[in-house]
């Protein structure tokens, strides 16, 4: 029994030790309940609806070049090119001969064909005048031949012999048969010179339509000037190089008349007397737009496609032909309205909306009308007011 007693007391003092010295585990604290929300509001991304202008602008490209420029080519492709008469920067006329392919001996049937020609008219302008005159020696013969006869019937009534009475008679009807076979001759020479006449006709015009082909084959081989102005391309010939039907050899252009030009569609922007801004090589140049007559251009003269001419108030002779300008052109514009980004208006349904935040934190939907859209904004015609706060994202 001592023995169980000092088992109790070795075990009462070992509790006792290992408390005083903390070995044995504390009660821990429980965390605090978590307080429960019943939402959380969402962050989102918003703009203000702002007033002020909103223009609507466009970049216009266009190029400073001449208003009159011409390109030119051969018509014919696979010809040895015999030569080019011009350099660029030479200054021609309209009508100048500019290249030509070889010609082989056209030339000289051209000289040929033009020298029988003017003697085929040579003779067809004379024989009128040979008509008039072989037909006046004939009526002159014929006059000659009634004096005759009127001489015999004479002698015949004189003549107191009745044989020689006869005989006068008998020659003036001799010489009055030969009058009568000149006269059936007339219509005959008349006949002979219109067919004579109509001849010289047919080869006038085989002769002239002859010359015209050659001519025409010749003018195939050649590029002449359009207009006047200054050679700004000519193509690199190689010897012994042939021609290629339709390429650009020679460009020709007035640089009397250099202006800024708009080609295509965005050329409607643009009327005549329209004061317009060119930007060029980070320099600004007063213009403006000009009718294609102004420059002396025909309705021949310009483009299939729609130009427009910008023409500088002030010439600036720095400025190189082929020079890129931008011009800014304002479309539409609207002051003092309300505006927003673009970004925040929502389309369904036809309808366009926004989204917004209420007093509590949530999204609404709320309809607007729009009007004029430039760039990231749009112009607010109804449902919004300055000031607002939309949602973008």
């Amino acid at each position: 029994m001592r023995r169980n007693l000092l088992w109790a007391l070795m075990i009462v003092a070992m509790s006792v030790g290992l408390a005083a010295c903390g070995i044995m585990p504390q009660e821990e604290e429980l965390p605090a309940a978590p307080v429960i929300r019943s939402y959380e509001a969402e962050e989102y991304r918003q703009a203000t609806v702002m007033r002020g202008d909103i223009i609507l602008e466009k970049t216009v490209r266009c190029v400073y070049a001449s208003a009159r420029q011409e390109m030119y080519s051969f018509s014919l492709g696979g010809l040895y090119i015999d030569k080019i008469y011009v350099s660029e920067g030479d200054l021609v006329k309209k009508g100048d001969l500019l290249a030509e392919l070889e010609k082989g001996n056209l030339a000289q049937q051209i000289s040929d064909g033009e020298y029988a020609l003017r003697a085929i008219q040579i003779r067809q302008a004379n024989l009128p005048e040979s008509q008039r005159l072989e037909l006046a020696r004939q009526d002159a013969t014929i006059a000659g031949m009634d004096e005759r006869i009127d001489r015999l019937m004479v002698k015949a009534e004189l003549a107191g012999q009745k044989e020689e009475k006869s005989a006068f008679i008998d020659q003036a009807n001799e010489t009055l048969i030969q009058k009568l076979e000149l006269e059936a001759q007339e219509d005959d020479i008349r006949e002979a010179h219109e067919k004579q006449l109509q001849e010289m006709a047919d080869s006038v015009y085989i002769g002239e339509l002859r010359l015209r082909e050659l001519k025409e084959e010749l003018r195939e081989r050649q590029i002449y000037a359009g207009i006047s102005g200054t050679v700004i391309h000519v193509q690199k010939v190689k010897e012994g190089e042939r021609s290629v039907k339709g390429k650009n050899i020679i460009t020709i252009a007035d640089l009397d008349k250099v202006v800024f030009t708009v080609k295509g569609e965005d050329a409607r922007y643009f009327t005549a007397g329209m004061q317009v801004t060119v930007l060029c090589n980070r320099k600004e140049y007063p213009a403006q737009a000009v009718e294609a007559t102004e420059l002396g251009l025909s309705q021949s003269q310009e483009d299939s496609e729609p130009v427009a001419y910008l023409q500088l108030l002030q010439p600036d002779p720095t400025l190189e032909n082929g020079a890129s300008g931008n011009v800014h052109v304002i479309l539409d514009q609207r002051e003092d309205v309300t505006y927003v980004d673009k970004k925040a208006i929502k389309t369904a349904d036809g309808r366009q909306f926004v989204y917004m935040l209420d007093e509590d934190g949530l999204r609404i939907r709320q309809e607007v009308t729009t009007g004029l859209e430039s760039g990231d904004f749009v112009e607010i015609i109804s449902g919004l007011t300055e000031g607002d706060s939309v949602i973008l994202e």
